[in-house]
């Protein structure tokens, strides 16, 4: 009895120990755990990411097609809208949808967001992400403003990529050129689509 009183002990000793000499989180941690942007850090990448690509295409597709800057504004605006509505739409009943897979699951803990919170992000950062590629075309002419165009999306995707490896995992400047290289190549595909379709039609 004696050995087990002293092994039984000595354990004791330790889980006490450990426990007085666990260090606390670090602040940089904590903040990470309830930061309001990391919670909807899936809401804004998928809205900002998604209305960047899709109007930087467009814009460069018809541009190269018309060489018009007023055919080009109207058409980049009346894709952000409709790209914003859309995608706000989506969010919420796809949010919706996980929100009760979970409740189903009895693990409602885990699902934090509410299905229209997520949707009013999406539909902003899809709406802010769409206008980027625009702006130049008010400002300078067509050419200029295509070039301006693919630079400043390029930017604006690589801060969010190297963005969304600092809160989560990962290398920021990799995350940040793989981001970069998907509106890329959408970017390439919009304007071939566009000078093709003008020389043909």
């Amino acid at each position: 009895m004696g050995i087990r009183q002293g092994f039984g002990r000595m354990v004791l000793n330790f889980v006490h120990s450990e426990r007085l000499n666990r260090k606390p989180a670090p602040p940089r941690l904590m903040k990470k755990q309830v930061s309001g942007v990391a919670s909807h850090l899936r809401d804004i990448i998928l809205g900002g990411q998604d209305g960047i690509v899709n109007v930087l295409g467009l814009v460069l597709g018809v541009a190269s097609a018309t060489n018009d800057p007023k055919i080009v504004i109207i058409a980049g605006l009346a894709s952000t809208f409709a790209e914003s509505i859309s995608m706000g739409a989506v969010a919420y009943t796809s949010s919706e949808a996980e929100a009760d897979f979970y409740k189903s699951q009895k693990r409602k803990k885990l699902f934090s967001n509410s299905p229209l919170n997520s949707a009013i992000v999406v539909l902003l950062a899809s709406f802010i992400g769409s206008v980027i590629p625009i702006i130049p075309f008010f400002l300078v002419p067509v050419k200029t403003a295509m070039v301006a165009a693919l630079i400043s999306c390029s930017v604006v995707l690589f801060i969010t990529g190297a963005f969304k490896a600092r809160l989560t995992v990962g290398t920021w400047w990799r995350s940040g050129l793989q981001m970069t290289l998907i509106g890329i190549i959408s970017a390439i595909a919009g304007y071939l689509i566009g000078h093709f379709l003008g020389i043909l039609l």
